[in-house]
Protein backbone atom coordinates (compact mmCIF):
# COMPACT_ATOMS: atom_id res chain seq x y z
CA UNK A 1 0.00 0.00 0.00
CA UNK A 2 1.21 3.50 -0.86
CA UNK A 3 0.03 6.63 0.92
CA UNK A 4 1.26 10.19 1.24
CA UNK A 5 -1.32 12.30 3.03
CA UNK A 6 -0.28 12.95 6.67
CA UNK A 7 2.50 10.31 6.54
CA UNK A 8 5.10 12.81 7.76
CA UNK A 9 2.93 14.79 10.16
CA UNK A 10 4.45 13.19 13.27
CA UNK A 11 7.69 14.99 12.45
CA UNK A 12 6.15 18.41 11.76
CA UNK A 13 5.18 19.52 15.30
CA UNK A 14 8.29 21.66 15.61
CA UNK A 15 11.01 21.91 18.26
CA UNK A 16 12.48 24.53 20.59
CA UNK A 17 10.75 27.00 22.87
CA UNK A 18 11.94 29.99 20.84
CA UNK A 19 10.78 28.79 17.43
CA UNK A 20 7.45 27.47 18.71
CA UNK A 21 6.65 30.71 20.56
CA UNK A 22 7.23 32.44 17.21
CA UNK A 23 4.59 30.31 15.50
CA UNK A 24 7.16 28.11 13.79
CA UNK A 25 7.93 30.96 11.35
CA UNK A 26 11.70 30.53 11.56
CA UNK A 27 12.72 29.34 8.09
CA UNK A 28 14.76 32.55 7.62
CA UNK A 29 15.79 32.99 11.28
CA UNK A 30 16.43 33.74 14.07
CA UNK A 31 18.86 30.87 14.48
CA UNK A 32 19.78 28.81 17.52
CA UNK A 33 20.69 25.17 18.10
CA UNK A 34 17.33 24.01 16.71
CA UNK A 35 18.11 25.41 13.26
CA UNK A 36 19.41 21.97 12.26
CA UNK A 37 15.71 20.97 12.33
CA UNK A 38 14.10 24.15 10.92
CA UNK A 39 16.63 25.01 8.20
CA UNK A 40 20.12 23.47 8.25
CA UNK A 41 21.48 26.40 6.19
CA UNK A 42 21.07 28.50 9.34
CA UNK A 43 23.95 26.65 10.99
CA UNK A 44 26.22 28.93 8.95
CA UNK A 45 24.93 31.91 10.94
CA UNK A 46 26.12 30.40 14.24
CA UNK A 47 29.59 30.50 15.79
CA UNK A 48 30.76 27.82 18.20
CA UNK A 49 29.33 24.56 19.47
CA UNK A 50 25.73 24.27 20.61
CA UNK A 51 23.70 21.73 22.53
CA UNK A 52 19.94 21.95 23.12
CA UNK A 53 17.31 19.71 24.72
CA UNK A 54 13.53 19.93 24.73
CA UNK A 55 10.85 17.92 26.52
CA UNK A 56 7.12 18.46 26.32
CA UNK A 57 3.88 16.69 27.08
CA UNK A 58 1.88 17.71 24.03
CA UNK A 59 -1.90 18.26 24.00
CA UNK A 60 -2.13 17.79 27.75
CA UNK A 61 -0.33 14.51 28.48
CA UNK A 62 -1.47 12.74 25.32
CA UNK A 63 2.02 12.57 23.74
CA UNK A 64 5.62 12.84 24.89
CA UNK A 65 7.71 15.03 22.62
CA UNK A 66 11.50 15.02 23.06
CA UNK A 67 14.35 16.52 21.06
CA UNK A 68 18.11 16.85 21.44
CA UNK A 69 20.59 18.35 18.98
CA UNK A 70 24.27 19.23 18.68
CA UNK A 71 25.83 21.71 16.24
CA UNK A 72 29.52 22.40 15.58
CA UNK A 73 29.64 25.73 13.74
CA UNK A 74 33.29 26.62 14.17
CA UNK A 75 33.69 27.85 10.58
CA UNK A 76 36.65 26.54 8.64
CA UNK A 77 38.23 29.18 6.40
CA UNK A 78 38.19 28.24 2.72
CA UNK A 79 36.12 25.08 3.29
CA UNK A 80 32.87 24.45 1.45
CA UNK A 81 31.39 22.79 4.56
CA UNK A 82 31.15 25.32 7.40
CA UNK A 83 29.09 23.46 10.05
CA UNK A 84 27.76 20.04 10.97
CA UNK A 85 24.81 19.08 13.16
CA UNK A 86 22.94 16.09 14.56
CA UNK A 87 19.56 15.65 16.21
CA UNK A 88 17.22 13.01 17.58
CA UNK A 89 13.47 13.63 17.55
CA UNK A 90 10.86 11.52 19.37
CA UNK A 91 7.09 11.67 19.51
CA UNK A 92 5.13 8.91 21.19
CA UNK A 93 2.96 7.65 24.00
CA UNK A 94 0.77 4.75 25.05
CA UNK A 95 -2.82 3.78 24.80
CA UNK A 96 -3.01 1.57 21.69
CA UNK A 97 -5.50 -1.15 22.62
CA UNK A 98 -4.93 -4.44 20.80
CA UNK A 99 -8.24 -6.31 20.47
CA UNK A 100 -9.55 -9.73 19.52
CA UNK A 101 -13.09 -11.12 19.21
CA UNK A 102 -15.00 -13.59 21.32
CA UNK A 103 -16.96 -16.49 19.87
CA UNK A 104 -20.08 -14.33 19.82
CA UNK A 105 -18.27 -11.68 17.76
CA UNK A 106 -17.85 -9.13 20.56
CA UNK A 107 -14.40 -7.48 20.75
CA UNK A 108 -12.26 -7.45 23.87
CA UNK A 109 -8.91 -5.86 24.75
CA UNK A 110 -5.99 -8.29 24.70
CA UNK A 111 -3.27 -5.84 25.72
CA UNK A 112 -2.22 -2.22 25.50
CA UNK A 113 0.81 -1.12 23.47
CA UNK A 114 2.89 2.04 23.21
CA UNK A 115 3.74 3.84 19.98
CA UNK A 116 6.54 6.11 18.86
CA UNK A 117 8.12 7.95 15.95
CA UNK A 118 11.88 8.58 15.88
CA UNK A 119 14.12 10.65 13.63
CA UNK A 120 17.90 10.22 13.69
CA UNK A 121 19.45 13.01 11.64
CA UNK A 122 22.80 14.37 10.47
CA UNK A 123 23.26 17.70 8.65
CA UNK A 124 25.89 19.82 6.93
CA UNK A 125 25.88 23.45 5.85
CA UNK A 126 28.08 25.58 3.62
CA UNK A 127 28.24 28.71 1.51
CA UNK A 128 28.08 29.23 -2.24
CA UNK A 129 29.84 32.22 -3.85
CA UNK A 130 30.08 33.87 -0.45
CA UNK A 131 26.41 34.91 -0.53
CA UNK A 132 24.07 31.92 -0.41
CA UNK A 133 24.00 29.55 2.56
CA UNK A 134 22.87 25.97 1.97
CA UNK A 135 22.16 22.99 4.21
CA UNK A 136 21.35 19.31 3.78
CA UNK A 137 19.93 16.93 6.38
CA UNK A 138 19.78 13.14 6.02
CA UNK A 139 17.14 11.49 8.22
CA UNK A 140 16.58 7.89 9.30
CA UNK A 141 13.00 7.16 10.35
CA UNK A 142 11.86 4.50 12.80
CA UNK A 143 8.14 4.12 13.51
CA UNK A 144 6.58 1.71 16.04
CA UNK A 145 2.79 1.53 15.97
CA UNK A 146 2.26 -1.41 18.29
CA UNK A 147 1.38 -4.20 15.87
CA UNK A 148 4.16 -3.43 13.38
CA UNK A 149 7.15 -1.18 12.84
CA UNK A 150 8.59 0.72 9.92
CA UNK A 151 11.92 2.11 8.79
CA UNK A 152 12.67 4.77 6.22
CA UNK A 153 14.98 7.39 4.79
CA UNK A 154 14.55 10.96 3.59
CA UNK A 155 16.51 14.18 2.98
CA UNK A 156 15.78 17.87 3.74
CA UNK A 157 17.42 20.84 2.00
CA UNK A 158 17.57 24.52 2.96
CA UNK A 159 18.77 27.85 1.53
CA UNK A 160 19.35 31.33 2.98
CA UNK A 161 20.01 34.63 1.26
CA UNK A 162 20.54 38.01 2.91
CA UNK A 163 19.12 40.61 0.53
CA UNK A 164 19.66 43.48 3.00
CA UNK A 165 21.50 43.78 6.34
CA UNK A 166 18.08 43.67 8.02
CA UNK A 167 16.26 41.22 5.72
CA UNK A 168 16.80 37.47 5.35
CA UNK A 169 15.07 35.19 2.87
CA UNK A 170 14.91 31.44 3.46
CA UNK A 171 13.64 28.28 1.81
CA UNK A 172 13.36 24.87 3.43
CA UNK A 173 12.21 21.78 1.52
CA UNK A 174 11.48 18.85 3.79
CA UNK A 175 11.61 15.36 2.27
CA UNK A 176 12.97 16.77 -0.97
CA UNK A 177 13.73 13.23 -2.17
CA UNK A 178 10.16 12.06 -1.32
CA UNK A 179 10.76 10.06 1.82
CA UNK A 180 9.50 6.55 2.43
CA UNK A 181 8.64 4.29 5.34
CA UNK A 182 8.65 0.54 4.79
CA UNK A 183 6.60 -1.62 7.19
CA UNK A 184 6.98 -5.32 7.93
CA UNK A 185 4.67 -7.82 9.60
CA UNK A 186 4.79 -11.53 10.26
CA UNK A 187 1.50 -12.33 8.55
CA UNK A 188 2.05 -13.57 4.98
CA UNK A 189 -0.98 -11.65 3.67
CA UNK A 190 0.51 -8.32 4.76
CA UNK A 191 4.25 -8.94 4.75
CA UNK A 192 5.35 -5.52 3.42
CA UNK A 193 3.75 -2.16 2.74
CA UNK A 194 4.95 1.39 2.25
CA UNK A 195 4.16 4.99 2.97
CA UNK A 196 5.65 7.86 1.02
CA UNK A 197 6.24 11.35 2.42
CA UNK A 198 5.82 14.09 -0.15
CA UNK A 199 8.00 17.23 -0.10
CA UNK A 200 6.84 20.38 1.70
CA UNK A 201 8.12 23.75 0.50
CA UNK A 202 8.64 26.36 3.24
CA UNK A 203 9.57 29.86 2.03
CA UNK A 204 10.21 32.44 4.75
CA UNK A 205 11.35 35.97 5.56
CA UNK A 206 12.80 37.68 8.64
CA UNK A 207 12.98 41.46 9.05
CA UNK A 208 15.11 42.86 11.90
CA UNK A 209 15.08 46.36 13.38
CA UNK A 210 17.39 47.51 16.19
CA UNK A 211 17.01 50.62 18.34
CA UNK A 212 19.31 51.32 21.28
CA UNK A 213 19.38 48.16 23.42
CA UNK A 214 16.25 46.68 21.82
CA UNK A 215 15.96 44.41 18.79
CA UNK A 216 12.67 43.64 17.10
CA UNK A 217 12.05 40.88 14.58
CA UNK A 218 9.12 40.06 12.32
CA UNK A 219 8.92 36.58 10.80
CA UNK A 220 6.66 34.91 8.26
CA UNK A 221 6.72 31.54 6.52
CA UNK A 222 4.38 29.12 4.80
CA UNK A 223 4.04 25.37 4.31
CA UNK A 224 3.19 24.56 0.70
CA UNK A 225 2.07 20.96 0.24
CA UNK A 226 0.83 18.87 -2.68
CA UNK A 227 -1.13 16.24 -0.75
CA UNK A 228 -4.71 17.22 -1.70
CA UNK A 229 -5.42 18.28 1.90
CA UNK A 230 -8.25 20.64 0.85
CA UNK A 231 -10.24 21.86 3.89
CA UNK A 232 -7.68 20.34 6.28
CA UNK A 233 -5.39 23.26 5.35
CA UNK A 234 -5.81 27.02 5.78
CA UNK A 235 -5.83 27.71 2.05
CA UNK A 236 -6.06 25.30 -0.86
CA UNK A 237 -6.65 25.02 -4.58
CA UNK A 238 -6.84 21.59 -6.13
CA UNK A 239 -4.09 19.39 -4.66
CA UNK A 240 -2.02 22.40 -3.49
CA UNK A 241 -2.40 23.78 0.05
CA UNK A 242 -0.84 26.53 2.18
CA UNK A 243 -0.53 26.84 5.96
CA UNK A 244 0.90 30.08 7.37
CA UNK A 245 3.18 30.97 10.29
CA UNK A 246 3.86 34.41 11.78
CA UNK A 247 6.02 35.55 14.67
CA UNK A 248 7.17 38.71 16.49
CA UNK A 249 10.11 38.92 18.88
CA UNK A 250 11.40 41.78 21.05
CA UNK A 251 14.79 41.37 22.70
CA UNK A 252 16.60 43.51 25.26
CA UNK A 253 20.39 43.39 24.82
CA UNK A 254 19.87 39.99 23.11
CA UNK A 255 19.47 38.64 26.64
CA UNK A 256 15.76 38.84 27.57
CA UNK A 257 13.07 38.08 24.99
CA UNK A 258 9.32 38.29 24.64
CA UNK A 259 7.57 36.52 21.76
CA UNK A 260 4.20 35.77 20.22
CA UNK A 261 2.93 34.42 16.93
CA UNK A 262 0.36 32.41 15.00
CA UNK A 263 0.93 28.80 14.02
CA UNK A 264 -1.58 27.90 11.28
CA UNK A 265 -3.89 30.49 12.80
CA UNK A 266 -3.40 29.28 16.39
CA UNK A 267 -2.01 31.75 18.94
CA UNK A 268 1.46 31.14 20.40
CA UNK A 269 3.48 33.06 22.97
CA UNK A 270 6.56 32.73 25.14
CA UNK A 271 9.85 34.16 26.29
CA UNK A 272 13.48 33.38 26.85
CA UNK A 273 16.76 34.15 28.59
CA UNK A 274 20.29 34.03 27.16
CA UNK A 275 22.85 34.48 29.94
CA UNK A 276 26.47 33.32 30.15
CA UNK A 277 26.14 30.90 27.23
CA UNK A 278 23.04 29.28 28.73
CA UNK A 279 19.63 29.69 27.11
CA UNK A 280 16.18 28.80 28.41
CA UNK A 281 13.09 29.26 26.21
CA UNK A 282 9.46 28.44 26.78
CA UNK A 283 6.39 28.44 24.56
CA UNK A 284 2.63 28.31 24.99
CA UNK A 285 0.61 26.86 22.11
CA UNK A 286 -3.15 27.30 22.02
CA UNK A 287 -5.37 24.67 20.42
CA UNK A 288 -9.15 25.04 20.44
CA UNK A 289 -9.86 21.33 19.84
CA UNK A 290 -7.12 19.73 21.95
CA UNK A 291 -5.50 20.77 25.22
CA UNK A 292 -2.93 23.57 25.22
CA UNK A 293 0.75 22.65 25.03
CA UNK A 294 3.69 24.07 27.00
CA UNK A 295 7.18 23.41 25.69
CA UNK A 296 10.47 24.26 27.36
CA UNK A 297 13.93 23.96 25.88
CA UNK A 298 17.38 24.60 27.32
CA UNK A 299 20.65 25.10 25.52
CA UNK A 300 24.36 25.60 26.11
CA UNK A 301 26.87 27.34 23.83
CA UNK A 302 30.57 26.48 24.18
Amino acid sequence: MWAAKYAGDAFSLGVGGRALALGGAVTAGPFDATTVYWNPAGMNRLDGRYLVFMHAETFGSLLNHDYISYIDARGKSGSLIQAIGFYVYYLGGGGIKITDTLANGRPYVVREESHGDFLFSAAISGRIAGRIDFGLTAKIIYRDIGVKSGKGLTVDAGLLYQIHPNVNLGLMVTDITTGFIRYSRQEPEDSVNYESIYPTFKPGIMVTYAYSDFTGRFLASGDIKFENLKCAAQYWSGPVSLDTHYGWELGYKEMIFGRFGFDIGRFTAGGGLDVSNFTVDFAYLHHSDLNESYRVSAGYRF
